[in-house]
């Protein structure tokens, strides 16, 4: 299960943009209104990445916890507690506000609300999906369904999902065909299975990169039409 974090800031009417925590992290512009006649604006400058608590994210604890701030006439948090949410998840909550930084605001101290939510991406159709996956085991397997090699772990590059495909609802499936000369060195990569020329152009430009370990295939023979399967899926954010 893929797990996201979601930054939410109020009465600065400034939301954070924050690095991706476990997955992937998005940002919403929200307002509220303030009692006092005019609202004192607040702008964050920095933030640090924001860490899903190990033992929340073992026990897939989700939630929003909203935390009082007071931000100070340097900008710095001065103080923060938590007034709702999973109280597995104040602490780190907490900890991450306490590090963000503001413009120094023009009167101080201003007492603001912020929000930070944990949850987890849950798959949904790509055409109204916010963000798409690329999954792969790497496994290369013969025509007899047996696993042939696999792809080496340094490798951290995937296929590219464009929007536009991923919008248009292109998602499911593709088959890659590869042949191996009698040193396992990769020589040709094929579509099998197609999702869109888009999306197959950028895979094959992607695993000709991509080095291989043969390790169940027979030495010093050529090896050709392994299969590779590569998914690709649409996410939809949990809050």
């Amino acid at each position: 299960m893929k797990a996201a974090v979601l930054v939410v800031f109020f009465a600065g009417l400034l939301v954070p943009t924050c690095s991706p925590a476990v997955t992937q992290a998005q940002a919403e512009t929200l307002s509220q209104e303030r009692d006092q006649p005019q609202a004192t604006a607040l702008k964050l400058v920095k933030s640090p990445p924001i860490t899903y608590p190990d033992e929340a994210l073992r026990k897939q604890i989700e939630g929003k916890v909203v935390m009082q701030i007071v931000v100070d006439s340097s900008g710095k948090v001065s103080d923060a507690k938590a007034v709702s949410g999973p109280p597995e998840l104040f602490q780190a909550a907490l900890d991450n506000v306490k590090q963000w930084q503001f413009e120094p605001p023009s009167h101080a101290p201003v007492v603001s609300t912020a929000e930070i939510g944990y949850g987890f991406a849950k798959n949904c159709p790509a055409a109204t999906s916010d963000r798409g996956s690329v999954i792969t085991d790497g496994r290369l397997m013969d025509k007899n369904g047996k696993v042939a090699g696999k792809m080496d772990n340094d490798h951290d590059d995937l296929p590219y999902y464009f929007d536009e495909d991923r919008k248009a609802g292109i998602a499911g499936e593709m088959v890659l065909s590869l042949t191996f000369d009698d040193q396992g060195k990769l020589k040709e990569v094929h579509v099998l299975k197609s999702l869109s020329p888009h999306l197959d152009e950028a895979a094959l430009e992607t695993v000709r990169t991509w080095t291989f370990n043969l390790t169940n295939a027979t030495p010093g023979v050529a090896h050709h039409d392994l299969e590779l399967k590569i998914d690709y899926e649409g996410s939809c954010d949990p809050f």
